[in-house]
C-alpha cells in the first residue's frame, strides 16, 4: 500500500470497526491534534491515535509509536489498523509502551498451554477490552 494512503486507509478501517462495536465516531478538521479520531463511548468523549501495525512475522503484529511525541493527556486510546486481518487492535494511553505486539496465530495451533497464556491474542486488545481498563484507570 503506498505510504500516502496507507494512513487514510487505517483511519477507515478503524472508524469502521469502532462504529461496528456500537460507538459514534468524529474525525477532528486539521492535522494539528495529536489524535486521528474522537470515539463516543457514551461517558465519554475520548482520542484515538491511529497508527499501520506492523507485520512482525506470519501471524503477529507490532503495533509501535514514539512515546516522546505524546505527553500524557494528547491521546487516550492508541489504535493499530490491521490491513492483511481485516481488523484493528487497541491500547490504552497509559498502558502503551513504545511497541505492543498481537499474536493471530491460532491457540490450538500454538504449541503448548505456555505459549497460549503468552500469546497476547487478538480478544485481550478489542475495543471494548481498551475502554473497560479506561474506565478502571480513571474510576480508580
Amino acid at each position: 500500500m503506498e505510504r500516502g494512503w496507507r494512513g487514510d486507509a487505517s483511519e477507515a478501517l478503524v472508524a469502521a470497526d469502532i462504529l461496528r462495536n456500537g460507538y459514534g465516531v468524529a474525525y477532528p478538521h486539521g492535522h494539528e491534534q495529536k489524535y486521528d479520531l474522537v470515539i463516543d463511548v457514551g461517558w465519554e468523549l475520548l482520542r484515538v491515535q491511529v497508527k499501520t501495525a506492523s507485520d512482525y512475522d506470519e501471524y503477529r503484529y507490532e503495533l509501535e509509536i514514539s512515546p516522546e511525541k505524546y505527553s500524557d493527556g494528547t491521546v487516550d486510546i492508541f489504535a493499530g489498523a490491521i490491513h492483511r486481518e481485516g481488523t484493528a487492535i487497541y491500547m490504552p494511553a497509559h498502558e502503551m509502551e513504545k511497541t505492543q505486539r498481537v499474536n493471530f496465530n491460532p491457540p490450538e495451533e500454538m504449541p503448548s498451554d505456555w505459549h497460549r497464556e503468552q500469546a497476547n491474542l487478538p480478544g485481550e486488545f478489542s475495543i471494548d477490552e481498551a475502554l473497560l481498563k479506561i474506565r478502571e484507570f480513571t474510576d480508580s
